[in-house]
Order: structure tokens, then C-alpha cells, then sequence
């Protein structure tokens, strides 16, 4: 009877080969039958796991440089719907009016107090109130209106809050067509809506979305999969135009940019 005191070192590496191939096989096969029949709660969240994957880049022909080997992230959509959402929830604040109701959502874009909303029915007098996402309230003042679009800008009064805020990251450009875009909503909590830009049009600075009518409020924040924004929920007064509207990034920046 050979023993393992017979086997040279080469049949050993072999025969060590041989019982990790075989041993892995075994894991795949007990691991698809126990995945099956798992709860749909604990497969969910093994497939948001980040999947890694290696490429190897060959060198050119005719070097004699080595190959490299890198390493690629590849990030689910799922995983980058929650990371943008999670990014974005400190910018995204609740304004009320001077009466006490309700006014729009908004979005902080300048930690000098500079709070981006849609101007709906405008009251010039009084203050208003901002609600933060830990539930922190401070009052803010108009500080511009836009003439012929639906934007407006509110500067936080209390000088105390300014340390805290937390601005939202502009996107470098307007969104894609086809591009998946997340609506950041809720009236009294934060609620996301997914969906693709339908249209675009550079003249107006508007995009449309598939994202339903039902779960927007104006002065919303449309944010990318990098959590970037790159629009604004706006009134609309057009009623040839769908009802999810936003008004892009290129726009908003321009408007900024010349009230800051």
C-alpha cells in the first residue's frame, strides 16, 4: 500500500490540486442549494455584495514589459441607487412657509447658508422655516428669484447653522437620455423614486423623466448613480410638457452663479 511518505513532491502538489478542485465543486453545489432555498431577505442582501473581478492586461506586442494585473470594482445598480441616496440625504431639506404649512422641498448648494427651491406662490413677507434631515429647523430669508424660470434661493438667517450644512455635489454635466436618475422626494420623510430621462431640451433647460407624477413635490432634488445632482423638481406651467420635469444642472449652476 503506497503511503503519503511514498509520493514525491510532485505527486503530492498534484494530489493537493486535485482535492481543492474537488472540495470546491462540493462548496458551489451546497451553496446553490442552500441559496435556494434561503429566505428572499438573505439572498438580497448577498447579491448586493460589491463583485470584484481581475483583468489582466497583456503588454504590446513586441515589449517585453510583464503583464499587470488590476483589479476592477464592479458596483450593482442596486448598491449605487443606496450609496447616491445616502450621500444626498444631509442636502435634501423641507422649507415651510411663513405660515407654518408646507412650501417645498429644497436643496443646499453653498455652506454660506444658500438653499435652491422651486418658487411656486412666493410670499415676500415673513420668514421661512427649513427643516433638516436630523430634524434641526433654522429660518431663512428669500435672496433671489429667477425671471423667467421656476427657481428660487433662500439664505439661512442663523449664522450657528451654517457650520453644519452640507452641500449638495453638482454634476459636471445634464443628464444622458436613457440615463437612470433618482428622485429624492418626501414631505414629512425621505422617499426615492427611480427612473430614466425620456427628453432633453437645451433651450429650456428642462428634462423629462419617467418617474410618476405621484411621488414628486416641487424643489426636489434628481440626483445620478454618483449621487451628483443634476436637476431640479419645478413647477410646471406647460402642460404640453410631461409631469416629470426637472429643471438640469446647467441651469441651476447659471442661476447660482449669478445671485451668489
Amino acid at each position: 500500500m503506497t503511503t503519503m511518505e511514498d509520493l514525491t513532491k510532485t505527486q503530492i502538489v498534484l494530489l493537493t490540486l486535485l482535492v481543492s478542485f474537488i472540495t470546491s465543486i462540493a462548496t458551489g453545489i451546497i451553496t446553490t442549494s442552500l441559496l435556494a432555498q434561503a429566505p428572499q431577505n438573505i439572498t438580497q442582501t448577498i447579491d448586493r455584495v460589491v463583485e470584484r473581478t481581475v483583468e489582466r492586461v497583456a503588454p504590446s506586442t513586441g515589449t517585453n514589459a510583464p503583464a499587470t494585473v488590476r483589479e476592477v470594482t464592479i458596483v450593482k445598480e442596486g448598491d449605487a441607487i443606496v450609496g447616491a441616496v445616502d450621500s444626498s440625504t444631509k442636502s435634501v431639506v423641507r422649507i415651510k412657509s411663513p405660515a407654518g404649512s408646507f412650501y417645498a422641498l429644497g436643496v443646499v448648494v453653498s455652506k454660506l447658508g444658500l438653499i435652491l427651491s422651486d418658487k411656486r406662490d412666493l410670499s415676500n413677507a415673513g420668514t421661512y422655516t427649513v427643516v433638516f434631515s436630523d430634524g434641526t429647523t433654522a429660518g431663512a430669508n428669500l435672496s433671489a428669484v429667477s425671471d423667467t424660470g421656476s427657481l428660487v434661493l433662500f439664505k439661512i438667517t442663523d449664522d450657528a447653522k451654517l457650520k453644519d450644512l452640507v452641500p449638495a455635489v453638482f454634476s459636471k454635466a445634464d443628464p444622458k437620455l436613457g440615463q437612470t436618475v433618482i428622485a429624492v422626494e418626501g414631505q414629512d420623510r425621505t422617499a426615492v423614486a427611480v427612473g430614466r430621462t425620456l427628453s432633453l431640451d437645451a433651450s429650456t433647460g428642462l428634462a423629462s423623466t419617467d418617474i410618476s407624477a405621484g411621488s414628486e413635490l416641487q424643489g426636489g432634488a434628481l440626483l445620478n448613480l454618483s449621487g451628483e445632482l443634476v436637476g431640479l423638481k419645478t413647477s410646471n406651467t406647460d402642460l404640453t410638457l410631461p409631469a416629470g420635469t426637472y429643471t438640469v444642472v446647467s441651469s441651476l449652476t447659471r442661476f447660482i452663479s449669478a445671485h451668489q
